[in-house]
């Protein structure tokens, strides 16, 4: 039960921002470009609307939801937007994709998350991930960021996280620590964005590899 809400306290705190801030142009040069190599036992997953696609080991235990209509929803949270808010915890225009849980370990479960999330037009996958990182590091006092670069995933620009955090700030007196790796990828001038985030114990580098691999296997379909 408790690595289960360790879980869900990531995604909450890492994946779950509402932003309302307008674009000031990305001009950072691409870092490098991904190739999309799948290991032979990985499953694959596409969304209901065929719009994303992620493959994650097949032995991992999975959930995923669907939206009967992607439109209304965009249309529902976008009256629901304030203007001025730079960004909040409010989980209104953020609708749970994917989930899945590497249940064969002893040791924090290895986990992934896929978001959808409503934002505006001309907000870029950096900005995004700037804004998440100020929310996390206001969260998370032992938040720590380990890299960050521009990439280019299938011809759009995407931008990779890799951070950590206490396991003590999840629950007290738990030692360690817990890395996650996060792409946001989105169309351009699209108000959908896509956030993948993997999650693992810091003191494994098998499991930190394996995120890497899961999260570079991400893309746009449309």
């Amino acid at each position: 039960m408790l690595k289960l809400r360790a879980i869900m306290i990531v995604s909450l705190l890492l994946i779950t921002i509402a932003v309302g801030c307008s674009s000031s142009g990305e001009t950072d040069q691409v870092s490098q470009a991904l190739e999309l190599v799948i290991p032979d036992n990985y499953a694959k997953f596409i969304d209901s609307s065929e719009s994303f696609a992620v493959y994650y080991p097949s032995h991992w235990d999975s959930q995923y939801s669907s939206l009967e209509d992607t439109s209304d929803w965009i249309e529902q949270v976008s009256s629901s937007k304030t203007t001025g808010a730079v960004m909040s915890t409010d989980t209104s225009s953020t609708h749970y994709v994917l989930s899945a849980v590497d249940y064969s370990k002893d040791d924090f479960y290895t986990n992934l998350n896929v978001v959808m999330e409503r934002i505006p037009n001309d907000m870029t996958p950096k900005e995004y991930a700037e804004a998440t990182k100020e929310l996390s590091r206001i969260a998370l006092k032992s938040w720590r960021l380990h890299s960050e670069e521009l990439i280019s995933l299938g011809g759009l620009s995407g931008y990779v996280t890799e951070v950590s955090f206490a396991f003590s700030e999840l629950e007290p007196g738990l030692d360690g620590r817990v890395t996650t790796v996060q792409m946001a990828v989105k169309n351009p001038e699209s108000g959908i964005i896509w956030v993948v985030t993997c999650s693992s114990d810091s003191s494994s580098k098998s499991a930190l590899e394996t995120c890497k691999t899961v999260v570079n296997t991400s893309r746009l379909l449309n």
